[in-house]
């Protein structure tokens, strides 16, 4: 609740200039996909702040380098990186070697983490992620966050988690050796022995089914003969699902011998 506090002091309730929300020391790593160096530690010594801008509903993340003992603040041209609070940042919770911290993307192709110091308590990260979530929605909306609706806030936090989440399973590969590996090495399948007697019986030729014809009648009805042809007559075999021939050449005949 002191987090939460502060947080909404120092972020939203104050008047007099760029008052930030700091995570107060940890590493800043970029990573660069495809690069020699696919990931580069930038500070190693930094923190972590949510700074207002001069536009009313936007916000920065920046990355701050800690000045070294005796170093003037002037002496380095590359002391931060700053980046534009919004939806499209993905900023999501992450842990590197056991440590814990948050990941986000820049308008490149470059991600970076910010992994904090121990000393960063657990209420304090979720309390950060909070702030940067309620940033992102009031520059989505250009309103203050207390206006929005239960859950709306979360949502975005929810989202960026499920998209990160889908980025690591797509970036799994597993090959044969990963399996085999996993599972251990697969043994051949050995054929099981077949009793000669089934064998026997499924290699013999399966004898056509036989139906019962109708006799044919001793004499024509009376009426007249609307159509007359000769063909093959087939009927259905349920068993199979097959229609079979059962004689080669038949003769039909259709008699009309009353109305309907």
């Amino acid at each position: 609740m002191y987090a939460l506090r502060s947080l909404s002091k120092l972020v939203w309730g104050a008047n007099e200039g760029a008052e930030t929300f700091k995570l107060a020391s940890g590493v800043l790593y970029e990573e660069r996909p495809g690069a020699k160096v696919a990931r580069k530690c930038i500070y190693k010594d930094s923190e972590l702040c949510i700074r207002k801008t001069s536009t009313p509903y936007q916000y920065q993340l920046v990355a701050i380098r800690a000045l070294e003992e005796g170093e003037d603040l002037s002496d380095s041209l590359d002391d931060e990186r700053s980046f534009l609070i919004g939806i499209e940042l993905k900023f999501t919770p992450t842990t590197f070697e056991g440590a814990h911290g948050f990941r986000w993307n820049d308008v490149g192709e470059s991600t970076y983490e910010f992994i904090a110091d121990e000393s960063v308590t657990k209420s304090v990260r979720e309390a950060f992620a909070m702030a940067v979530a309620r940033c992102a929605w009031e520059r989505k909306h250009r309103r203050e966050y207390t206006e929005a609706d239960a859950g709306e806030v979360k949502e975005i936090m929810d989202r960026a988690e499920d998209e990160e989440l889908e980025r690591l399973l797509d970036s799994v590969k597993l090959d044969d050796a990963d399996i085999e590996a996993a599972v251990g090495p697969m043994s051949p399948v050995k054929p099981r022995p077949v009793d000669p007697e089934v064998a026997a019986a499924a290699a013999a030729p399966i004898a056509p089914p036989t139906f019962d014809l109708p006799t044919e009648p001793a004499e024509m009805a009376d009426g007249e003969i609307t159509v007359s042809a000769l063909g093959e007559l087939y009927m259905f075999d349920a068993p199979s699902g097959e229609f079979v021939q059962v004689a080669k050449e038949v003769a039909l005949t259709v008699v009309e011998v009353g109305k309907y």
